[in-house]
């Protein structure tokens, strides 16, 4: 499994937009950056917790059930449309807590790359 990192466009609300539309508009955008057929997991409050060796142990099962492409989608600042979050494969939590999109970014980041270490055998700070 390749890691990549894609950016889409962020919608900066003009006067009167309701937080719907923005989130539909960025909806949009997600849409077109995810490779068709790829394992898709949304960043949701309300999704399934992992621990850094529990995320190891997901990618593993996904890429030995023949998963090639997983992407993993951060919401803009109002979060995910509804329909982004119905269309994944999963959800996962990152933390009860909110963060920043950029925030967020990053500890995904850290967190795969922590699971890489993990899968290649190699000690990683508990």
């Amino acid at each position: 499994m390749q890691v990549q990192v894609l950016q889409t466009r962020g919608i900066h609300p003009a006067r009167g937009m309701r937080p719907g539309e923005v989130m539909e508009r960025e909806a949009k955008y997600i849409v077109r950056a995810i490779p068709k057929g790829a394992f898709t997991v949304v960043l949701d409050i309300r999704g399934r917790m992992l621990d850094s060796p529990g995320l190891a142990r997901r990618l593993t099962d996904l890429e030995a059930g023949g998963t090639r492409d997983l992407v993993m989608v951060i919401g803009g600042a109002l979060g995910l449309a509804p329909d982004i979050i119905r269309m994944a494969d999963e959800r996962l939590s990152l933390s009860p807590m909110t963060f920043t999109h950029d925030m967020s970014r990053l500890i995904l980041a850290e967190q795969i790359y922590r699971a890489c270490t993990i899968r290649a055998g190699e000690p990683y700070h508990h």
